[in-house]
């Protein structure tokens, strides 16, 4: 990582062209939408599930940074609040995501040269267009629309906190590393939640998701004023988990309340509508009850170190056990371009193997030599009529 310690004018001329993170971008080409219904073909193109979730993070992240931090003025330098927060943005990411995220070459790149990139967003462009993620669309899971709207950005930030909240309660919020890196810096869970409220008031492009999230985050709500601790050294071992915990509860009142809004024709519908609103509220809340049934008690109210476990399954256990497989793909690396030939060659080479395979199955079954006897019949006039 020795480049990312030079400032950005002693580097080499970077790639003028910045990866188009726009939603209308996210197009995939028509070569990969034809070989991706081919059988033997649709495999390349299948991601794991702990794939998807670490793509849609970076590019969520990547794409928030390009249109946030100089949403307000782009012919602007970033005044010292900005630039103090989007430092700590990158700090806090830095000593909670997975070690081995290829996403953090980018943020220590960020991080290093944090004063220039404040200083124009031709600078941040010129970082991040030697950064590319993996693949530059969001995952199946994350581009559901609604509306006709397509909502890949907020999920894959969803995911990206997530990731974020659960990996700090496992690195103790930086202390943790501190041992292999004395000079870290460290947060406490109050230290984290301020840095995600910063973020969210300064750079998060969604006015009305902005002023919900500062209203509830203003007014304590979910216990945050009591449950997130600002000790550091003496915190005590579970209060790590507060903070990804905090984040899981405001994550499920903005999914409550979006299915609340779709659902409020049924309440002219008496109780069967009253029915079915809460039956859209238990499906709006996660983890549903198919995916963690540990996670709700016997009262029915929810078993907060069963969701923890969840969530630390779903968002951090890849980052202690990752296969070759995603520690490759985690890695950056330039933009692979596939030209026509490509394309070609895989289409031929999947129409050969379905060839081979048919011609497999038609030999155990025989049933080409009873074709045969019924084309000698036909040709002999014996089933002419018919």
């Amino acid at each position: 990582r020795a480049d990312t310690a030079h400032n950005i004018e002693s580097r080499k001329a970077l790639p003028k062209r910045v990866p188009d993170l726009r939603p209308e971008a996210q197009q995939t080409t028509t070569g990969q939408k034809v070989l991706s219904k081919v059988p033997i073909v649709k495999r390349a193109f299948k991601r794991s599930k702990a794939e998807e979730t670490l793509n849609d993070a970076a590019l969520s992240f990547t794409r928030g940074i390009l249109m946030g931090v100089f949403r307000n003025d782009p012919d602007k330098p970033l005044d010292y609040e900005r630039k103090a927060a989007l430092k700590d943005w990158l700090d806090l990411l830095s000593v909670s995501l997975p070690p081995e995220m290829g996403l953090h070459e980018l943020i220590d790149t960020l991080r290093y040269n944090v004063d220039n990139v404040s200083q124009s967003v031709k600078n941040l462009e010129m970082i991040v267009s030697k950064h590319y993620i993996p693949n530059p669309q969001w995952s199946d899971s994350c581009t559901r629309t609604t509306n006709g709207k397509n909502f890949g950005f907020f999920c894959g930030f969803w995911k990206l906190l997530h990731i974020m909240s659960v990996g700090f309660a496992e690195q103790a919020g930086g202390l943790s590393l501190r041992e292999s890196n004395p000079s870290i810096r460290v947060f406490s869970p109050s230290d984290a939640a301020d840095v995600v409220r910063d973020y969210m008031t300064y750079f998060f492009n969604c006015d009305k998701c902005t002023s919900r999230f500062i209203s509830q985050y203003d007014s304590c709500k979910f216990d945050r004023c009591n449950r997130l601790t600002d000790k550091i050294e003496d915190a005590p071992a579970d209060s790590w988990k507060e903070f990804p915990l905090w984040l899981w509860a405001v994550h499920n009142d903005i999914s409550r309340s979006k299915a609340n809004r779709a659902s409020e024709a049924y309440e002219k519908l008496g109780r069967k509508g009253q029915a079915r609103k809460w039956e859209n509220d238990m499906k709006a809340v996660y983890p549903h009850i198919d995916q963690c049934i540990s996670c709700f008690a016997a009262d029915g109210t929810w078993d907060e170190d069963s969701v923890y476990n969840h969530l630390e399954k779903e968002y951090w256990i890849f980052g202690h056990d990752v296969n070759e497989k995603v520690d490759e793909f985690l890695e950056y690396r330039e933009k692979p371009h596939y030209g026509v030939g490509t394309y070609l060659c895989l289409a031929i080479g999947g129409l050969i193997t379905t060839w081979l395979v048919r011609k497999r199955k038609l030999r155990i079954s025989g049933r080409h030599k009873k074709e045969d006897v019924l084309s000698d019949r036909f040709s002999q006039g014996k089933y002419r009529d018919s």
